[in-house]
């Protein structure tokens, strides 16, 4: 699922609403042991509904040229990041010039290299921001990493705090998948969140 793509050509505003959604997933620390965005990624490719593409959080620059290479073939873009994999996903936004793009975060953590970049915002060109926290009553060691990767990075990225819309979950970190089943306060998951983009375009 994470190809490398060719040099993006202009498409017209026409081909974009054609064609459906590309969901771009991409994991937080150690995700291609514990597999769990790339799980949920993949069983999102078998429904066959739309493209789908994951990367783990370090694959910046791959992730970037599938963007685009969707972007270039029509696609508006939903990227989805997992704590680290959020910050990412910040970092692939701000290179989408003039792109139809929303942004999730599923419980984001900044990364320390990146504190500027991870707080800053060349965003704003974001359609939609969703913004989805994790806070358990019983933490276990991912809440507790979680944590340490806010001192060590500054916390929440801005541009989600910032966000338009915010689901809040009883779940802990790690747990990916149920975050974006939890219903928000409208009752509307990350899920349905991004299946409405299909159909209206917007949330």
């Amino acid at each position: 699922m994470n190809s490398m793509p060719s040099k993006p050509s202009t498409v017209s505003a026409t081909a974009i609403r054609n064609k459906p959604l590309a969901e771009l997933y991409i994991g937080g620390a150690g995700d291609e042991v514990s597999r769990i965005v790339l799980s949920y990624a993949r069983a999102r490719a078998a429904a066959g509904a739309r493209p789908v593409e994951y990367f783990p959080h370090y694959a910046h620059a791959a992730a970037r040229r599938t963007a685009l290479d969707l972007a270039g073939a029509g696609h508006r873009l939903a990227l989805i990041g997992h704590s680290w994999g959020a910050d990412t996903v910040l970092r692939v936004a701000g290179e989408l010039d003039g792109q139809a793009f929303w942004l999730v975060g599923a419980d984001p953590v900044a990364k320390p290299a990146l504190p500027f970049l991870a707080l800053g915002g060349s965003q704003s060109a974001a359609r939609g921001i969703l913004h989805i926290t994790a806070r358990a009553e019983a933490p276990d060691r991912s809440d507790f990493v979680r944590a340490a990767g806010y001192v060590t990075g500054g916390g929440v990225p801005r541009a989600f705090r910032q966000a338009g819309a915010h689901i809040r979950t009883h779940f802990n970190h790690w747990n990916f998948e149920g975050m974006m089943r939890a219903p928000g306060e409208d009752g509307r998951s990350a899920e349905d969140w991004l299946a409405a983009l299909d159909t209206q375009g917007a949330v």
